[in-house]
């Protein structure tokens, strides 16, 4: 059996927040990206990066955006959800990229 890889079966979640382009108000999008680039991801969301761009240049998906400064706790909620997680566990993970290899060498043995 091959090794299975990190970029199919796994995402890094996280929340983006930035300004609008009109510079009016507030955005606020959860998005899942895949693991191989989850360093350069952090990397371009530290420097004014266009979220706009985020499918098209291949970081991931983009599970739920909005308008405002934070999403609603339901919409929170509901993300947590869908990746079978609690909230309060949603982003306690400092180091995702270490439980997805952790994760990927149990299932690979």
């Amino acid at each position: 059996m091959s090794a299975i890889n990190q970029d199919d079966v796994a995402r890094v979640i996280t929340l983006v927040k930035g300004m609008l382009n009109d510079g009016k108000g507030f955005y606020w999008c959860y998005v899942a990206v895949k693991p191989s680039l989850y360093e350069q991801f952090k990397s371009v969301t530290a420097n004014k990066y266009n979220i706009q761009n985020f499918t098209q240049d291949g970081y991931g998906e983009v599970v739920v955006s909005g308008v405002g400064r934070t999403p609603p706790d339901a919409v929170t909620k509901q993300v947590a959800e869908l990746f079978g997680v609690s909230v309060d566990s949603l982003f306690a993970d400092e180091n995702p990229l270490g439980t997805i290899a952790k994760k990927l060498a149990e299932t690979n043995s």
